[in-house]
């Protein structure tokens, strides 16, 4: 059996004989924090499964970027790219990092030969995708307060422990000015809200947040 195959999506509707292949097929590669992994436009070769750490997905339009997902723990990333031919975005590492990496054609053959493990693929892939989605939309009707209180609240967790975002890619995620990112953490800690250190952030007031997420 596959080491780490508990990593891998869905893996129980893989039959064995498919399990030794991707054992065969993949392998674990383990990156520094900070690292890029592959580059928005360049060919796309490969399949990326997170073991251990967290990432950032990083999409760029002329001098605009905006960090559209931090993937964690069993998160696979390159189902919305397995049939094209290049990554739509740019993939770096926040912490040390451990994948299970997979060709992309090898993975495209796996579920293209079997139907039912594709199915539960792209159903997990989008449930995933709709429920980034509702986020952003909701964020994009928020004020400043509002956004910065529902990065807080989704990010600054034990789900995201020690991913330290720079208040330049708090920015780059929610959509707003570093500056006025760094003003409203700070008027957060002089309300007891947030608690800083560094780039470390820990929530003191949830029912706060969560209300100011409601009526901003």
């Amino acid at each position: 059996m596959l080491k780490n195959s508990y990593t891998i999506p869905c893996y129980e509707n893989l039959p064995v004989e498919q399990q030794e292949l991707i054992h065969k097929n993949s392998r674990i590669v383990d990156f520094e924090a900070r690292e890029c992994v592959f580059k928005q436009g360049s060919f796309a070769v490969n399949i990326y499964i997170i073991i251990k750490g967290y990432c950032k997905l990083t999409f760029q339009s002329g001098e605009k970027k905006r960090i559209l997902y931090i993937p964690k723990h069993n998160d696979l990333i390159g189902k919305d790219y397995l049939l094209k031919g290049n990554y739509p975005y740019s993939m770096q590492t926040l912490t040390n990092t451990k994948f299970l990496i997979i060709p992309k054609a090898f993975f495209n053959r796996i579920c293209s030969s079997n139907p039912e493990y594709n199915l539960k693929i792209t159903q997990l892939f989008e449930s995933k995708l709709i429920e980034e989605m509702k986020w952003m939309i909701n964020l994009n009707f928020k004020n400043v307060e509002g956004a910065v209180a529902m990065f807080v609240l989704k990010y600054c967790n034990k789900d995201y422990q020690g991913i330290d975002l720079s208040r330049t890619e708090i920015a780059d995620l929610i959509g707003y000015s570093r500056e006025s990112i760094i003003h409203t953490l700070k008027n957060f800690v002089n309300e007891n809200l947030l608690e800083t250190k560094g780039k470390e952030i820990q929530i003191r007031d949830v029912k706060k947040i969560i209300e100011i997420i409601k009526y901003s």
